[in-house]
């Protein structure tokens, strides 16, 4: 029999760590708080059928007028494959050249220096004694703060020689992901983290994640690092860091094939981490949903589309493969609550990714991958998607929280009306009954972190894709900010481009 006082004891550790409390890293001698509570969702159903209900006569209604839907897909070719005027595609000579001297007075050159690197991921203290802010020091998977040397030497393999001249457009630089890769703000897989006692810090925000890449994806090579292991590349969104084996060349007749074929008919991913293997059956890589590929043709049962596969020279052969129409659609989607129905059911519940770190999404990386088998093009983060419908924005920002609330009761779209709040994204979806007399619950979809009260002392995590809805106050912790009452709330409808 156990000791009362070791019994004791054990029942009070279980109960610390059951109840899901502030949690703790013991180090030596030192007790270190962790700022981190868990959100309890038990009071928000997650089953699907809650809030897009089947039986809902307008379940398949169609939700964009398909002249916008059209206008959404040539868009989303545009930013992807096109190569001729106006194209807004890594493989088009005019978009790399300004996005490569996107600012006369700030081009790529003097961009990516020592000194901004140093400025940003350097010293703890300097040579005169000044140290920096607690908040900008950086940590590794160690728990320790990095040093000189690892630094110095992340430096030294970027060459930064290579970007002292212009950058020149070269035809020769045209690439393509063949598979799923991290991308990167430096050209290492180490972790970057600030402190995890900090709210807010910590495991998962990894400072040098910047997103991740689909297989398929074209981007353009701008330089490679000493040891040739990474490239920085342009995609159709931002400049990054990536391993090099997860890229490949190609030429001319790879890009007229790829855009012949993807002007005919393109297929998107709709579930989740899908293997996808070649017509000689040889697995390939698996595909997530956000990923898309030229159909080559398709049947009541699969789907023959083109895939990248890089040859011993890393340049990029196009291969066919078979995916089943369980797996994959032809796009678009018809955008219906069905439909969105659909693919939400495939991300629900996943775990939070920030920046696609292990290839989970974050709040825009959801939205981006949701829309794409509509045939819609978001841009990769929270404010370029917010800025790229700038000019349909609807400012609800100097409202009060119950009226934003009212606002988007009476006037949100289901699944096209998006609600930006600054660095945060979310799909409006319905509203529904509440507590409270007269008052609908506006119900959200999206992929979130955390909570934070006002004083954003500690966070309470929900750390997942969820359905979860914009209240005035959370009753299951009062001290908590809503989402509803940040100091940006805006909304954008898809119905429109």
């Amino acid at each position: 029999m156990l000791k009362r006082s070791k019994l004791f004891f054990i029942i009070l550790i279980a109960a610390v760590f059951g109840s899901l409390a502030t949690f703790f890293i013991i180090k030596s001698k030192h007790t270190v708080a962790v700022p981190i509570t868990l959100f309890p969702l038990e009071n928000y159903s997650q089953n699907i059928d809650r809030w897009i209900d089947p039986s809902d006569l307008n379940y398949d209604k169609i939700l964009i007028p398909p002249t916008e839907q059209k206008k959404h897909v040539k868009n989303l070719y545009n930013h992807l494959y096109a190569t001729g005027e106006g194209a807004l595609s890594p493989w088009n000579k005019k978009f790399v050249e300004k996005r490569l001297d996107e600012d006369e007075t700030d081009p790529l050159e003097k961009r990516v220096t020592k000194e901004k690197l140093i400025e940003k991921f350097g010293d703890v203290c300097d040579q005169d004694g000044k140290c920096k802010d607690r908040k900008k020091i950086g940590y590794g998977a160690n728990f320790r703060p990095y040093d000189e040397s690892w630094l110095n030497n992340v430096i030294r393999n970027m060459n930064l020689e290579q970007f002292i001249l212009p950058a020149k457009f070269s035809s020769k630089n045209r690439g393509i992901a063949v598979k799923n890769i991290m991308a990167r703000s430096l050209p290492s897989n180490d972790p970057y983290f600030w402190h995890f006692s900090l709210p807010g810090e910590g495991y998962p925000f990894d400072n040098i994640q910047a997103s991740s890449i689909w297989v398929g994806t074209p981007i353009y090579i701008i330089g490679k690092t000493l040891d040739h292991k990474w490239s920085l590349i342009l995609t159709p969104s931002y400049l990054a860091w990536v391993e090099s084996d997860g890229i490949a060349s190609v030429n001319e007749d790879f890009i007229k094939k790829w855009q012949t074929y993807a002007k005919q008919n393109m297929a998107a991913i709709n579930k989740t981490n899908v293997s996808v293997f070649d017509t000689n059956d040889q697995y390939r890589f698996n595909a997530y949903i956000g990923t898309m590929f030229p159909v080559k043709s398709f049947d009541e049962g699969s789907i023959s589309v083109l895939i990248p596969v890089a040859d011993d020279f890393h340049n990029a052969r196009i291969f066919d493969a078979k995916i089943s129409k369980d797996n994959a659609n032809i796009m678009p989607l018809p955008p219906t609550p069905r439909n969105f129905a659909k693919i939400i059911s495939s991300l629900k519940g996943r775990p939070y990714g920030w920046g696609n770190m292990y290839f989970y999404n974050d709040c825009s990386a959801e939205l981006k991958n949701l829309y794409t088998p509509f045939g819609i093009y978001l841009p990769r983060n929270s404010s370029r998607q917010a800025k790229s419908m700038e000019n349909k924005m609807i400012d609800l920002s100097k409202f009060s929280v119950k009226d934003r609330l009212k606002y988007l009761r009476e006037n949100g779209k289901k699944f096209i009306t998006v609600i930006f709040i600054g660095g945060h994204v979310m799909m409006y979806i319905g509203n529904f009954p509440s507590t409270k007399e007269n008052e609908p619950m506006v119900m959200t979809y999206q992929n979130i972190w955390g909570l934070a009260p006002k004083d954003r002392s500690y966070r309470s995590i929900i750390g997942q894709s969820v359905f979860f809805p914009l209240l005035e106050t959370y009753p299951e912790n009062t001290q908590l900010n809503s989402l509803a009452d940040k100091r940006l709330f805006q909304i954008f409808n898809l119905d429109e481009l």
